[in-house]
């Protein structure tokens, strides 16, 4: 008798766990226009910047007075590849892309008689 009750109790707990068990699938319905974005933004990043470039940082502050300098700079057109980006909290200007050390610190040595606080940068 005992053996039977326990033997009814673990069927009626099996087909608990069974029945009340979740299945099923997980659908994210995306815009696809985010995937472009995605695409342009590692398009982008891979552009900019790639492993074992140098580069010159000439500005580190607020949104408006880095607007002000790219802008007049651009204008200058003293400057070739000009980078204004955002790395929080300030956004950044920086100046070239060298592959070697002794190329980015002959520019610096240029770029220091306008940026006295400019210095060299090598990304990650």
């Amino acid at each position: 008798m005992i053996a039977s009750n326990n033997l009814m109790c673990l069927a009626f707990y099996l087909s608990f766990f069974c029945s009340f068990s979740q299945t099923g699938s997980l659908k994210i319905d995306q815009n696809p226009k985010l995937e472009k974005v995605l695409e342009l933004k590692k398009e982008v990043n891979s552009e900019t910047f790639t492993s074992g470039q140098f580069t010159i940082q000439v500005f580190n502050g607020n949104y408006n007075d880095g607007k002000k300098l790219v802008d007049s700079l651009i204008v200058e057109k003293k400057y070739t590849d000009l980078f204004f980006s955002f790395e929080t909290p300030y956004y950044k200007i920086r100046i070239g892309k060298y592959v070697s050390k002794i190329k980015a610190i002959r520019k610096l040595k240029e770029i220091k008689k306008d940026f006295s606080s400019a210095f060299i940068l090598k990304p990650n």
